[in-house]
C-alpha cells in the first residue's frame, strides 16, 4: 500500500480549509439576520398607541420616531378636543377650509355613513358628549330621554356638506358636531405604516392603536403575527376568546369593555347607536379584518351598532372585510371567509 506523502496531506488540508471557508462565506452572504424588535407606547387620538417594529435599513428608533410624530400630527389635525384642529373649527364655526388629505377623510366618513345606513355616523358627537364619552375627564352619566331626543335632532351624516370645488366642509344645521374618531384612528395607522414603508420598505412589525392593528411586515420577515381577540366576558385584559394570524393588512375590534361606566348595575359603553341615542346593545364585540385598517375601523363600529342579528352581515364582505360578531349571550356569527385567518400557515 502506498503511503500518502506529507505534501499530499497538506494539499488535502488546504482544500478542506478552502471548502469550509466557502461554506462560511456563503452563510455570511446569504443568511438573513434575525430582526431585533423595538417597542414604544404613547398616548394619541384618545387611546394608547403601541408601535412594535424592526428596521431593515433604518434604525428602529428612527422609524418609531417617525410613527410618533405622524400620530401627533393627525391627532392635532382631527381631534375634536384640540382647539385648533380642523374638526374643532368646523364644529365651532360651521364651516372649514380643508386640504386634500382632510377632504379625503371627511368624504370617506360621509361615504361609509351612507354605505352603512348611518350605523357609522360622524355626527354622533352630540350624543357622545351627552353621555360623557367625549373625553376621559368628562362626567359620565345616563341622560334623560328628553336630552337624548334633543341630541338626536342633530345627528345625521346628511347634515354634512362637502364642497370639493372650493375645498370646504360645512354643517347644514346649527348644533351639529362631527367626531371622526371611528375612522381617523384606522386612517392614522394606515398612514403611519405607509410612511414607514417609504423610509424602510423591508421593515417589519405592527401598530396597535387601541384595538386597531396594522401589520407593517411579517414577524421575522416570514411568520404571521398572532393576534388574540379579547374575551368580552372576562375582566382580564389578556384573556382571548379567539385567535387570528396576519402577515399583512389589519384588524379592528370594537367591544363594550373599552370605555364604559356602570350606573345602577347597568353597563353603559361608548359605542352609541345613532338611531336610538343609547349605547348599542346588539353585540359585545365585533372584530373586522381588512387590507385597510381604516375600513376595518369603520366597519367594526358599524357592525357593532347593527348587532348580532344583522341579516346583511355577509353583504358587507363586498367592501373587502371579514367579520366576527359576538352576542351579549356569548353566541358568535361570522362572515364566510373569517375562518381563513385562524390558520397558522399562509
Amino acid at each position: 500500500m502506498r503511503k500518502k506523502s506529507g505534501r499530499s496531506i497538506r494539499l488535502y488540508i488546504y482544500i478542506a480549509a478552502i471548502a469550509v471557508g466557502v461554506v462560511l462565506l456563503s452563510l455570511l452572504i446569504f443568511s438573513k439576520p434575525t430582526p431585533v424588535y423595538s417597542e414604544k407606547i404613547f398616548p394619541s387620538l384618545g387611546t394608547v398607541i403601541r408601535v412594535n417594529l424592526a428596521g431593515d435599513k433604518v434604525s428602529s428608533d428612527v422609524l418609531i420616531n417617525i410613527a410618533e410624530k405622524e400620530f401627533l400630527r393627525i391627532h392635532n389635525k382631527y381631534s375634536p378636543n384640540v382647539q385648533d384642529s380642523l374638526v374643532s373649527i368646523l364644529n365651532q364655526n360651521g364651516t372649514v377650509t380643508v386640504d386634500e388629505e382632510a377632504l379625503f377623510l371627511f368624504q370617506s366618513a360621509y361615504n361609509y355613513a351612507a354605505l352603512t345606513g348611518g350605523a357609522f355616523d360622524p355626527t354622533v358627537r352630540p350624543l357622545i358628549k351627552l353621555w360623557g364619552f367625549d373625553d376621559e375627564f368628562s362626567t359620565k352619566r345616563v341622560p334623560t330621554q328628553e336630552e337624548i331626543n334633543e341630541a338626536l335632532s342633530y345627528v345625521d351624516y346628511r347634515f354634512i356638506d362637502i364642497d370639493k370645488d372650493n375645498m370646504q366642509v360645512s354643517l347644514l344645521k346649527e348644533g351639529v358636531e362631527v367626531d371622526l374618531g371611528a375612522i381617523a384612528k384606522g386612517y392614522a395607522v394606515d398612514l403611519v405604516i405607509q410612511r414607514i414603508r417609504e423610509v424602510d420598505p423591508k421593515a417589519t412589525g405592527f401598530i396597535d392603536a387601541g384595538g386597531d392593528i396594522g401589520i407593517i411586515g411579517p414577524k421575522f420577515k416570514e411568520l404571521a403575527w398572532v393576534i388574540g381577540i379579547r374575551d368580552p366576558f372576562s375582566d382580564e385584559y389578556f384573556t382571548s376568546i379567539d385567535t387570528i394570524y396576519l402577515t399583512n393588512g389589519g384588524v379592528a375590534t370594537s367591544g363594550n369593555y373599552e370605555r364604559y361606566f356602570i350606573s345602577d348595575g347597568i353597563k353603559y359603553h361608548h359605542i352609541i347607536d345613532p338611531q336610538t341615542g343609547y349605547p348599542a346593545t346588539g353585540a359585545v364585540s365585533v372584530t373586522v379584518i381588512s387590507e385597510n385598517v381604516m375600513i376595518a375601523d369603520v366597519f367594526s363600529t358599524a357592525l357593532f351598532v347593527l348587532g348580532y342579528d344583522n341579516p346583511a352581515l355577509e353583504h358587507f364582505t363586498d367592501f373587502g372585510i371579514q367579520a366576527l360578531v359576538i352576542s351579549p349571550t356569548g353566541e358568535s356569527t361570522e362572515t364566510s371567509g373569517f375562518d381563513y385567518f385562524r390558520e397558522k400557515i399562509k
